[in-house]
């Protein structure tokens, strides 16, 4: 997932969506270059995978 598609599950600005990633990253010790999985974003949200995956097949 990027910040495009944490934006369209939450609706903050890319920038707040951007740090989010950040802080997901830090907590799961991931480099920069390795990608935050859906369920990451889930678990830090604390929203079903199933829901974030239904909003990102609909704005496709």
């Amino acid at each position: 997932m990027d910040a495009v598609d944490v934006h369209a599950v939450t609706h903050y600005s890319i920038g707040h969506c951007r740090r989010i990633l950040r802080k997901i990253k830090s907590l799961k010790s991931k480099l920069k270059h390795q990608k935050v999985t859906v369920e990451e974003v889930s678990e830090y949200l604390g929203i079903s995978s199933e829901q974030i995956r239904n909003v990102l097949q609909k704005t496709g």
